[in-house]
Protein backbone atom coordinates (compact mmCIF):
# COMPACT_ATOMS: atom_id res chain seq x y z
CA UNK A 1 0.00 0.00 0.00
CA UNK A 2 0.91 3.07 -0.54
CA UNK A 3 -0.18 6.83 1.05
CA UNK A 4 -0.73 9.73 -1.12
CA UNK A 5 -2.12 13.03 0.11
CA UNK A 6 -4.50 14.80 -1.26
CA UNK A 7 -5.94 18.13 -1.35
CA UNK A 8 -8.46 20.11 -2.65
CA UNK A 9 -8.67 24.07 -2.59
CA UNK A 10 -12.12 25.25 -2.79
CA UNK A 11 -11.91 28.90 -4.03
CA UNK A 12 -13.58 32.08 -5.47
CA UNK A 13 -12.78 32.21 -8.97
CA UNK A 14 -12.01 35.98 -10.37
CA UNK A 15 -12.53 36.69 -14.40
CA UNK A 16 -8.79 37.93 -13.89
CA UNK A 17 -5.85 35.89 -13.81
CA UNK A 18 -4.46 38.99 -12.09
CA UNK A 19 -6.56 37.96 -8.63
CA UNK A 20 -6.57 34.29 -9.33
CA UNK A 21 -2.82 33.30 -9.91
CA UNK A 22 -1.33 34.62 -6.79
CA UNK A 23 -3.63 33.07 -4.76
CA UNK A 24 -2.81 29.73 -6.76
CA UNK A 25 0.74 29.99 -6.22
CA UNK A 26 -0.06 30.75 -2.55
CA UNK A 27 -1.77 27.20 -1.79
CA UNK A 28 0.86 25.29 -3.64
CA UNK A 29 3.74 26.92 -1.42
CA UNK A 30 2.03 25.82 1.38
CA UNK A 31 3.05 22.59 0.09
CA UNK A 32 1.98 19.34 2.29
CA UNK A 33 0.67 16.97 -0.03
CA UNK A 34 1.41 15.07 -2.47
CA UNK A 35 -1.09 16.26 -5.21
CA UNK A 36 -3.63 19.42 -5.13
CA UNK A 37 -6.42 20.09 -6.58
CA UNK A 38 -7.93 23.26 -7.30
CA UNK A 39 -11.62 24.36 -9.04
CA UNK A 40 -12.58 24.40 -13.00
CA UNK A 41 -10.55 27.27 -14.97
CA UNK A 42 -9.39 28.68 -11.34
CA UNK A 43 -6.36 30.32 -12.90
CA UNK A 44 -7.77 32.57 -16.30
CA UNK A 45 -11.74 32.75 -14.81
CA UNK A 46 -14.67 30.74 -16.75
CA UNK A 47 -14.69 32.36 -19.97
CA UNK A 48 -12.89 32.36 -23.29
CA UNK A 49 -11.48 35.46 -23.28
CA UNK A 50 -8.36 34.81 -21.72
CA UNK A 51 -5.12 36.53 -23.13
CA UNK A 52 -2.61 33.13 -24.43
CA UNK A 53 0.88 34.78 -24.02
CA UNK A 54 -0.40 36.05 -20.31
CA UNK A 55 -2.00 32.76 -19.97
CA UNK A 56 1.92 30.38 -20.69
CA UNK A 57 3.52 32.64 -18.01
CA UNK A 58 1.07 32.43 -15.29
CA UNK A 59 1.70 28.50 -16.25
CA UNK A 60 5.55 28.50 -15.77
CA UNK A 61 5.24 30.68 -12.59
CA UNK A 62 2.86 28.13 -11.56
CA UNK A 63 5.41 24.85 -12.94
CA UNK A 64 8.11 26.58 -11.01
CA UNK A 65 5.92 26.79 -7.47
CA UNK A 66 5.31 22.82 -8.02
CA UNK A 67 9.02 21.92 -8.53
CA UNK A 68 9.81 24.57 -5.30
CA UNK A 69 7.13 23.08 -2.81
CA UNK A 70 7.46 19.59 -4.17
CA UNK A 71 3.74 19.21 -5.26
CA UNK A 72 1.58 17.66 -8.13
CA UNK A 73 -1.03 20.24 -9.01
CA UNK A 74 -4.02 19.99 -11.13
CA UNK A 75 -4.86 23.18 -12.48
CA UNK A 76 -7.94 24.79 -13.97
CA UNK A 77 -7.28 26.67 -16.43
CA UNK A 78 -8.60 27.92 -20.29
CA UNK A 79 -6.00 27.15 -22.86
CA UNK A 80 -5.67 27.58 -26.86
CA UNK A 81 -5.53 24.53 -29.22
CA UNK A 82 -5.66 24.65 -32.76
CA UNK A 83 -6.73 28.40 -32.72
CA UNK A 84 -9.97 27.70 -30.09
CA UNK A 85 -10.22 28.29 -26.51
CA UNK A 86 -10.88 25.07 -24.50
CA UNK A 87 -12.00 24.23 -20.87
CA UNK A 88 -8.54 22.33 -19.94
CA UNK A 89 -7.03 20.75 -16.59
CA UNK A 90 -3.10 21.33 -16.67
CA UNK A 91 -0.47 18.78 -14.43
CA UNK A 92 2.31 20.15 -13.38
CA UNK A 93 4.98 17.88 -11.32
CA UNK A 94 6.45 18.14 -8.03
CA UNK A 95 9.45 18.59 -10.79
CA UNK A 96 8.17 21.35 -12.13
CA UNK A 97 7.13 19.46 -15.51
CA UNK A 98 4.00 18.88 -17.31
CA UNK A 99 2.24 15.69 -17.15
CA UNK A 100 -0.39 16.26 -19.27
CA UNK A 101 -3.63 17.85 -20.00
CA UNK A 102 -7.10 16.76 -20.13
CA UNK A 103 -9.57 18.92 -22.11
CA UNK A 104 -13.21 18.82 -20.97
CA UNK A 105 -15.08 16.18 -23.57
CA UNK A 106 -18.77 16.83 -22.55
CA UNK A 107 -19.03 20.98 -22.01
CA UNK A 108 -22.22 22.52 -21.99
CA UNK A 109 -24.27 24.07 -24.20
CA UNK A 110 -23.29 27.25 -22.80
CA UNK A 111 -19.56 26.41 -22.97
CA UNK A 112 -19.58 25.03 -26.30
CA UNK A 113 -20.39 28.78 -27.46
CA UNK A 114 -17.33 29.68 -27.09
CA UNK A 115 -14.94 26.64 -26.35
CA UNK A 116 -14.42 23.30 -28.75
CA UNK A 117 -14.73 19.94 -26.79
CA UNK A 118 -11.74 17.37 -25.77
CA UNK A 119 -10.89 14.65 -28.11
CA UNK A 120 -9.07 12.24 -25.89
CA UNK A 121 -9.39 10.65 -22.29
CA UNK A 122 -6.42 9.98 -20.51
CA UNK A 123 -4.70 8.27 -17.44
CA UNK A 124 -1.56 9.40 -16.15
CA UNK A 125 0.79 7.65 -14.19
CA UNK A 126 2.87 9.50 -11.09
CA UNK A 127 3.88 8.69 -7.55
CA UNK A 128 3.05 5.39 -7.99
CA UNK A 129 -0.54 5.79 -9.04
CA UNK A 130 -3.05 5.93 -12.01
CA UNK A 131 -5.43 8.54 -12.19
CA UNK A 132 -7.15 10.60 -14.85
CA UNK A 133 -8.92 13.80 -14.57
CA UNK A 134 -12.71 15.37 -15.58
CA UNK A 135 -14.13 18.51 -15.49
CA UNK A 136 -17.81 19.06 -14.69
CA UNK A 137 -19.89 17.75 -16.73
CA UNK A 138 -17.61 15.15 -17.96
CA UNK A 139 -18.52 13.22 -14.69
CA UNK A 140 -22.22 13.65 -14.71
CA UNK A 141 -23.74 14.99 -17.89
CA UNK A 142 -26.11 16.67 -16.16
CA UNK A 143 -29.67 16.77 -18.03
CA UNK A 144 -30.63 20.10 -19.44
CA UNK A 145 -27.35 20.94 -20.19
CA UNK A 146 -26.56 19.34 -23.11
CA UNK A 147 -28.27 16.78 -25.85
CA UNK A 148 -25.22 14.26 -25.19
CA UNK A 149 -25.29 10.26 -24.69
CA UNK A 150 -23.32 9.98 -21.65
CA UNK A 151 -20.07 8.42 -22.52
CA UNK A 152 -19.53 7.17 -18.84
CA UNK A 153 -15.99 9.00 -18.81
CA UNK A 154 -15.52 7.66 -15.04
CA UNK A 155 -15.80 4.02 -15.91
CA UNK A 156 -13.90 4.34 -19.22
CA UNK A 157 -11.23 5.84 -16.81
CA UNK A 158 -11.80 3.09 -14.20
CA UNK A 159 -11.07 0.30 -17.18
CA UNK A 160 -7.74 2.35 -18.52
CA UNK A 161 -6.91 1.43 -14.48
CA UNK A 162 -7.14 4.73 -12.66
CA UNK A 163 -7.50 4.73 -9.23
CA UNK A 164 -8.39 8.10 -8.90
CA UNK A 165 -10.33 10.67 -10.69
CA UNK A 166 -9.20 14.21 -9.82
CA UNK A 167 -12.71 16.02 -10.48
CA UNK A 168 -12.24 19.73 -10.98
CA UNK A 169 -15.76 21.47 -10.99
CA UNK A 170 -17.42 25.02 -10.90
CA UNK A 171 -21.03 24.10 -10.63
CA UNK A 172 -23.07 27.10 -9.17
CA UNK A 173 -25.83 27.13 -6.86
CA UNK A 174 -28.60 25.53 -8.34
CA UNK A 175 -30.19 23.11 -5.98
CA UNK A 176 -32.45 21.44 -8.18
CA UNK A 177 -29.36 19.48 -9.17
CA UNK A 178 -27.70 19.02 -5.59
CA UNK A 179 -29.37 15.06 -5.02
CA UNK A 180 -27.98 14.43 -8.83
CA UNK A 181 -24.46 15.60 -8.54
CA UNK A 182 -23.77 13.73 -5.18
CA UNK A 183 -25.44 10.85 -6.22
CA UNK A 184 -23.40 10.93 -9.01
CA UNK A 185 -19.85 11.23 -7.94
CA UNK A 186 -20.54 8.21 -4.96
CA UNK A 187 -22.19 6.02 -7.75
CA UNK A 188 -19.73 6.81 -10.29
CA UNK A 189 -16.63 6.17 -7.41
CA UNK A 190 -18.58 2.83 -6.60
CA UNK A 191 -18.86 1.32 -9.99
CA UNK A 192 -15.52 2.20 -11.18
CA UNK A 193 -13.95 0.96 -7.26
CA UNK A 194 -11.89 4.50 -7.27
CA UNK A 195 -11.57 7.63 -5.32
CA UNK A 196 -13.00 10.91 -6.94
CA UNK A 197 -11.40 14.03 -5.51
CA UNK A 198 -13.50 17.28 -6.49
CA UNK A 199 -12.77 20.70 -5.54
CA UNK A 200 -15.89 23.23 -6.53
CA UNK A 201 -15.15 26.82 -7.11
CA UNK A 202 -17.51 29.10 -5.00
CA UNK A 203 -19.52 32.14 -5.85
CA UNK A 204 -20.97 34.76 -3.65
CA UNK A 205 -24.34 33.74 -4.69
CA UNK A 206 -25.40 30.82 -1.91
CA UNK A 207 -24.34 27.65 -0.90
CA UNK A 208 -22.47 25.46 -3.68
CA UNK A 209 -25.25 22.36 -4.99
CA UNK A 210 -22.13 19.60 -4.36
CA UNK A 211 -19.04 19.62 -1.63
CA UNK A 212 -15.51 19.61 -2.65
CA UNK A 213 -13.88 16.48 -0.93
CA UNK A 214 -13.11 13.04 -1.54
CA UNK A 215 -15.42 10.36 -2.07
CA UNK A 216 -14.14 6.53 -1.56
CA UNK A 217 -14.40 3.52 -3.64
CA UNK A 218 -17.82 2.66 -1.47
CA UNK A 219 -19.57 5.35 -2.52
CA UNK A 220 -18.65 7.45 0.93
CA UNK A 221 -17.06 10.81 1.94
CA UNK A 222 -14.23 10.37 3.19
CA UNK A 223 -13.75 14.05 3.91
CA UNK A 224 -16.41 16.60 2.34
CA UNK A 225 -16.21 20.74 2.73
CA UNK A 226 -19.02 22.66 3.15
CA UNK A 227 -20.87 24.48 0.60
CA UNK A 228 -19.81 27.67 1.27
CA UNK A 229 -16.41 29.75 1.74
CA UNK A 230 -13.36 29.14 0.92
CA UNK A 231 -11.54 25.77 2.09
CA UNK A 232 -9.20 23.75 2.30
CA UNK A 233 -8.87 20.12 2.66
CA UNK A 234 -6.59 17.12 3.01
CA UNK A 235 -6.78 13.50 2.46
CA UNK A 236 -5.07 10.61 2.67
CA UNK A 237 -5.33 7.97 0.48
CA UNK A 238 -3.87 4.39 1.20
CA UNK A 239 -3.31 2.80 -2.59
CA UNK A 240 -2.63 -0.68 -3.76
Amino acid sequence: MRTVRIAGIQMSVSPSKKDNLPRILDHIRQGDCDFMLFPEMSLTGYHGEFNEERTREAWKQIAAACRQSYVTAIIGTGAIIEGRPCIQSRIYSDEGQLLGTHEKIVPTEDDRKWCRPGEELRVFQHKGITFGCLIGNDLWVAPGYGPYPDPRLSLQLAKKGAQIIFHSISSGVDRKYAAYYEANLALRALEGNMYIATANAVTDKGQLNVSSGVMSPKGDWLVQSSRADEQRYTCDLEIE
